[in-house]
């Protein structure tokens, strides 16, 4: 597990970790230093997301909003509890929740002759009534729209329905581990990370425009002049071209 998920950032220990990080890196760039040289090496630094504080800080802060989602609970809720009675279900109906993604209980669903899609319907709509979640998208319908994005979205391995929590709302579960916090979040604590160039030869300067990880890639294999890998996405960087 990553020290970021066991640890708010703002702790003592959350600090002490990247100044490890900070003597790791330098300690790298020495080496590379010597065997190449800076000038002749190109250095890129980013992060998969952002990391927010723990709720008990962002109280601190004043945002008193800010709390651990039980997804462990949502099954017994009332609103599913009359749900299920609806459709006459006695057993559980949500089996499991895989950050971001709810799964619901197939085998049950199946026995009893209900239709997939009308109960991921049902239960998304209840859930958008839970306090805490800001969106919740049954896979039906992420399968069969016309939406601009799905690359978080796999027919055979995503669950049955995509859940968004609101800002400052997490849970502490990640694969059974308690942690701090999740990731994953749309909101911009999660999502503002830096894109770093540096070295060979690269004049300094800050761009201010927004740019993303997926543009590292493109920007790659356009600075060595090679076809960018089948997956890639983004857009070369123009500032590290030259251009």
């Amino acid at each position: 597990m990553r020290v970021s998920a066991a640890v708010q950032p703002c702790c003592s220990f959350g600090a002490y970790n990247l100044a490890r990080l900070d003597r790791t890196l330098a300690d790298l760039f020495a080496y590379i230093d010597k065997k190449v040289g800076l000038a002749n090496t190109l250095i890129v630094l980013s992060a998969d997301h952002g990391q927010p504080e723990v709720p008990g800080h962002l109280h601190e802060m004043g945002i008193d909003k800010a709390h651990y989602f039980d997804t462990k609970a949502m099954d017994k809720a009332p609103a599913i509890a009359a749900l299920k009675k609806q459709f006459g279900i006695g057993e559980e109906l949500i089996k499991a929740y895989f950050h971001p993604y709810l799964y619901l209980n197939h085998d049950l669903i199946n026995d009893k002759g209900l239709d997939q899609a009308a109960v991921e319907q049902a239960v998304a709509v209840e859930l958008l009534r839970f306090d805490g979640v800001a969106y919740a998208v049954s896979s039906t319908a992420l399968r069969t729209a016309n939406l601009p994005d799905l690359r978080n979205f796999h027919p055979k391995r995503s669950g049955d329905i995509y859940l968004v929590f609101e800002p400052n709302v997490f849970i502490n579960d990640f694969d059974g581990l308690t942690v701090v916090s999740t990731h994953g979040a749309p909101w911009l604590y999660d999502t503002f990370v830096p894109v770093i160039f540096a070295g060979a030869g690269l004049p300094a300067s800050i761009v201010t425009r927004p740019v993303t990880p997926y543009d590292i890639a493109p920007t790659l294999a356009a600075y060595l002049n090679v076809k960018p890998p089948s997956g890639a996405i983004g857009t070369p960087l123009l500032e590290i071209l030259g251009q």
